[in-house]
C-alpha cells in the first residue's frame, strides 16, 4: 500500500523537503512575513494549520551552514484534502523566486491531494499577481471566479484544476 511518504519528494529543486512539526510555527510565521508581508499568517494560525487534520504542509530548506543546526527556509506550501483539495499557500523566499521552485512545490502538493483521493483542486490568488496566475494556469488551473476585496487592497482570482 502506498504511503504519504511515497508522495513527498526528498528534494525539490535541490532543497531538502520536510513536513514541518507544529513546534516550527514561529519559524514559519517569520518566514511567511518575509514572503507575504501584511498578508502573512500569524504564528497562532500556523500552529493550528500545522497541527490540523486533513492537510499537509511541505517546507523546503537549504542545507545548514556549519554554524547553524537549521537551514534557511526556501519555501513553504500547504494543501488540504477533503472531497476536493485546496492549495492553502505557496510562499517562496524573495531570494529564491523565478527558479521554478513554486511550480515544483505545487506539483508535490497536488500529488499529495491525489493520494488522498481529491479529483479537483481550488485556490485563491491575488488578482494583481499575474505571474503567479500563469504558474497555476501552466499547471492546469483555470479561473472560475473573482472574489471582490478578498484581500484588503485587492481581489482574489479563484482557480480550479480538475484531474
Amino acid at each position: 500500500m502506498k504511503s504519504l511518504d511515497s508522495c513527498v519528494p526528498a528534494t525539490i529543486a535541490g532543497y531538502s523537503v520536510r513536513i514541518p512539526p507544529v513546534s516550527w510555527a514561529g519559524r514559519i510565521a517569520d518566514f511567511d512575513r518575509g514572503a507575504f508581508g501584511r498578508d502573512a499568517w500569524p504564528e497562532s494560525l500556523w500552529r493550528d494549520e500545522l497541527g490540523g487534520a486533513e492537510r499537509t504542509y511541505l517546507l523546503l530548506e537549504d542545507e545548514p551552514d556549519p554554524l547553524r543546526s537549521l537551514g534557511e527556509i526556501v519555501a513553504v506550501g500547504g494543501v488540504s484534502y477533503y472531497d476536493d483539495a485546496e492549495i492553502l499557500t505557496i510562499a517562496v523566499s524573495p531570494h529564491f523566486r523565478r527558479r521554478g521552485i513554486g511550480h515544483q512545490l505545487l506539483a508535490a502538493l497536488l500529488n499529495i491531494a491525489e493520494f488522498y483521493g481529491a479529483n479537483r483542486a481550488f485556490l485563491e490568488v491575488r488578482a494583481a499577481h499575474k505571474g503567479v496566475q500563469k504558474m497555476y494556469a501552466d499547471a492546469g488551473f483555470r479561473q472560475i471566479a473573482v472574489r471582490k476585496r478578498y484581500y484588503s487592497d485587492d481581489d482574489a482570482v479563484v482557480m480550479l484544476r480538475e484531474s
